[in-house]
């Protein structure tokens, strides 16, 4: 009797099952980094509601929780890494894909999803720099910085912290809100069912189900645009309060060369 070899049973590995992959790694990179700007967002938009005191104090509540070394380097900096590496992999498939005319849009997602992630990296590491390197830098450590380091920057540096604060808010929060139904249902959904191409649906109840899929992607879509525009106004607003509530900043010289390592002014 021939031996069977067991190879002849395994599936090639193809682009597609390394583009799976990588989705299902992204996604729970994602979910980790989402740990991290819950509470962080939560910080600036308690703002709203008592002010620089609150966010103060809410900062120094939660950031001992993130900035721990361990979790820090796995659930912020370490999960921020994978998903932008794992992003760049798929890009860089997805542009061989597009030679042969493939479509790799996903419904679910809202327009410009991936460009918003694309340009949001140096938004990300500059705010980084500002916020944890640069304190560090100066001081051999940053916990004990509260938002009077931000409020520094608003009062006296209002363009470059605006616009830098404001940028990372709407494309964090764009990019954030359009992928949780993906992100969710690709961890933690259950696989969909193939149907029998032998079996025979009419045409009608095809059209009847791509409708009814188009409706409920439409409602996703603007329940998603609300949810960004709420979150983005709640996270502004909390950036104006802080800035409008601190009137005492002691370490203001410190945070003015510090600012300037940045803008040189």
């Amino acid at each position: 009797m021939p031996s069977v070899d067991n190879n002849n049973n395994k599936k090639p590995v193809t682009l597609t099952h390394i583009y799976g992959t990588l989705t299902t790694i992204q996604s729970a990179s994602a979910l980790a980094f989402s740990t991290f700007v819950l509470m962080h967002g939560a910080q600036v938009i308690s703002a709203n509601v008592g002010g620089a005191q609150l966010a103060n104090r809410t900062l120094l509540l939660t950031r001992p929780i993130y900035q721990d070394k361990g979790i820090e380097t796995t659930l912020v900096v370490g999960s921020a890494l994978v998903h932008v590496a794992s992003g760049l992999a798929k890009f860089s498939i997805r542009l061989y894909w597009k030679q042969f005319g493939h479509n790799t849009a996903h419904p679910a997602l809202l327009p410009y999803h991936r460009l918003v992630g694309h340009l949001q990296i140096p938004v990300v590491i500059l705010h980084f720099y500002l916020t944890r390197l640069l304190p560090i830098e100066r001081y051999g450590d940053s916990s004990f910085i509260d938002f009077g380091y931000i409020a520094w920057g608003l009062q006296n540096r209002p363009i470059f912290t605006y616009g830098l604060h404001i940028t990372l808010i709407l494309g964090s929060m764009y990019h954030a809100v359009s992928g949780v139904n993906f992100v969710f249902e690709r961890l933690f959904g259950k696989k969909k069912v193939i149907a029998d191409k032998t079996s025979k649906v009419s045409q009608h109840s095809k059209s009847v189900e791509q409708q009814s899929i188009n409706n409920r992607i439409n409602r996703q879509r603007l329940l998603k645009k609300g949810a960004f525009a709420a979150l983005s106004l709640g996270l502004v607003s909390g950036l104006v309060i802080i800035s409008r509530d601190t009137t005492k900043i002691p370490l203001r010289f410190d945070f003015e060369s510090m600012y300037s390592k940045i803008i040189g002014v």
